[in-house]
Formats: structure tokens, sequence, C-alpha cells
């Protein structure tokens, strides 16, 4: 009988040793059976630390479950691959499979307005294949292609956009919803320091060759 809570003792120190939080609930997971051995094989069987220590076990046993659903490997389409690659390197695959849940891909035509100057801005959008050009009343500002960003600035800021993006040819894009990307965003910190790190380095590109 001994054995068994020195097995659960010895599967509990173990399990403050390391420092992958799977392999700590497996160990306290393991440790809690040895513990249940102990509790329920002894001349009396003591039910209120055998209850505690179920609850505890199906607990584990959930979250156990839950990381080895976050760490499936992520499969990405070709398209979906090609985006991360452009615009989404600094997140991890699982990362922006999760961002993606807030957008979809989308088509426009040449000359099709995807931005209206003063109007409220609803979904943030990143170019995938095509160019858009950026216009005010004087005409044409920048040139946008693959991988850059559309509406970052209303986005960041929340103003209205100032100016008018068209398609200057057939242009595929993803709109990512804003309302539901700063949800997402709230809810995972190192998520939103990523996509605040990835803006501002497209906008310091933008502003690079505007200088020029």
């Amino acid at each position: 009988m001994q054995l068994f809570i020195h097995a659960a003792n010895i599967l509990f120190l173990a399990s403050y040793l390391v420092r992958d939080i799977l392999k700590l609930r497996v160990l306290s997971l393991v440790a809690g059976f040895f513990l249940l051995a102990f509790y329920c094989l002894g001349r009396e069987i003591v039910w209120a630390a055998v209850g505690w220590n179920v609850l505890f076990s199906a607990i584990n046993g959930y979250q156990i479950h839950r990381l080895l659903m976050e760490r499936r490997p992520v499969r990405l389409r070709d398209e979906e691959h090609k985006l991360r690659e452009l615009a989404f390197r600094a997140l991890s695959p699982r990362e922006f499979q999760k961002l993606l849940t807030t957008g979809s891909f989308c088509d426009a035509d040449p000359e099709t307005t995807i931005v209206e100057p003063g109007s409220s801005l609803d979904s943030l959008m990143v170019i995938v294949s095509g160019r858009v050009e950026v216009r005010t009343d004087d005409g044409k500002v920048a040139s946008l292609g693959d991988g850059q960003f559309v509406g970052e600035m209303s986005f960041l800021t929340g103003k209205p956009p100032a100016v008018r993006v068209v398609a200057a040819e057939a242009t595929r894009y993803v709109r990512l919803a804003v309302g539901e990307l700063r949800k997402l965003l709230e809810r995972d910190a190192e998520l939103r320091a990523a996509i605040q790190a990835i803006l501002g380095a497209d906008l310091a590109r933008k502003l690079r060759h505007t200088a020029r």
C-alpha cells in the first residue's frame, strides 16, 4: 500500500520539475491514479479524498485533451500558406489559422472600389495577389501589391479612411472583420502584440517608399 503513495509523490515531484505544461498534467494525472489506488485499497476507503481526486483527475484529463487538440499539426491551403509567407510570417501556423477565422477571401475586378473615403471601414484587408491603387482627389497616391495591407490606418486609429482604394487589376485579398479581429486580439495578448508589430512594419515600409 505504501508503494502507491510513494509512487504518487515521486510523480508529483517530477511534474514540478518539467517545464512543458502537457507533461506536467500527464504526470499529475498518473500520480492521481496512484493516490486513488492508495485511498481505495486501504482498510477503510477515504471517500472525501477519493471524490476530490476523481474531480482533479477529470479536470486534468479535460485539459490534456484540450492541449492535444491545440497541438495538432496545422494544415494550410495553398493560398493560405502563400498569404502567411507574404504578410504573417511572424505568426505561427496555428496563430495564423486563428486569425483567418475572423475573415474571408474575396475577389475584386479591375476598377472596383475597395475603400471609400470618409466611410466607416469595417475590415482590415491584405492583398494575396493583384494590385490596388490608393487615390485622393488629386489622383493616384500609391500602388499596393501582394502581402500589403489596406485600411491599417483606420484599424489602428479608428478614424474613417481619407483616400479611395481601387483595384488596378484582378485582385484577390482577405477581409478581416474589424469587430471580430478586435475581440480576438483582446483575448490573446501575444497575438495582439504580433499583429501590431506586423502592421507597424508595413506602415514603416510605406512611409519609406513615399519619402523617396
